[in-house]
């Protein structure tokens, strides 16, 4: 259900479970995680895309339940830690629909780029569920208002509004939807690999410094990048 091939330093992802909306069941939460553990010592790019008309509708709730609550979240916990430590930038391609759960495998994509036709929804909500994950992963991204309104009510988005509040980092034409995927991973690996996952470990260091001490942290890094590449 998770198909993943491999190029060089260069991996693709693809979610095989058309018919479903490509819907996370347990066993593909269990494969991802798995896959992102095991490519983190030699992937320096990632792409997600989904099979069929639809990037993921999310969870699949149909899915009966095995063992406790907190042993289901701690699966999703531990894929989500997995995307956090990936070392490697992860680029997501969006065509169709994602939401809940979908709508967060966006999130922690580096970069997102959606077909303008894509459609975002946060629906938990409405199915009686509160998306700690979800909220744990906006933060980030959006103003407080903006991400209480799509948390709150559920409304979904366009690919347009989408790339205004930064849920995505450029929209593109349907058709033109896979090859920008390959194309910015192309560019991206084409890069020095020790300056391309520099870049990817100081921003996510950078948002736990207080911003008073970044200036003198930034001077730190930057000077240890320019000893690493002599």
């Amino acid at each position: 259900m998770i198909d993943v091939s491999v190029t060089g330093r260069g991996a693709r992802v693809v979610f095989r479970r058309a018919q479903e909306g490509n819907r996370f069941n347990a066993a593909m939460v269990v494969q991802m995680r798995d896959k992102l553990r095991e490519l983190s010592s030699s992937i320096d790019v990632l792409t997600l895309t989904g099979d069929g008309q639809d990037f993921c509708l999310g969870r699949d709730r149909k899915e009966g339940r095995a063992g406790t609550p907190y042993d289901s979240f701690k699966l999703v916990t531990e894929l989500n830690e997995s995307f956090s430590e990936f070392p490697g930038v992860v680029v997501s391609g969006v065509r169709g629909r994602a939401e809940g759960f979908g709508v967060g495998l966006v999130m922690r994509s580096d970069i997102a780029i959606a077909s303008d036709g894509a459609k975002f929804m946060l629906d938990e909500v409405s199915h009686g569920i509160a998306p700690m994950f979800i909220m744990a992963a906006i933060i980030d991204h959006l103003q407080p208002k903006k991400f209480a309104d799509l948390i709150f009510t559920g409304r979904e988005v366009g690919a347009a509004e989408a790339l205004d509040l930064g849920f995505v980092s450029r929209v593109v034409k349907d058709a033109d939807l896979q090859a920008t995927v390959d194309r910015v991973a192309a560019d991206l690996l084409s890069c020095n690999r020790d300056v391309l996952l520099a870049c990817k470990r100081y921003l996510k260091e950078a948002r736990t410094i207080p911003e008073s001490g970044r200036h003198a942290y930034a001077l730190v890094q930057q000077v240890r990048a320019a000893e690493t590449k002599k």
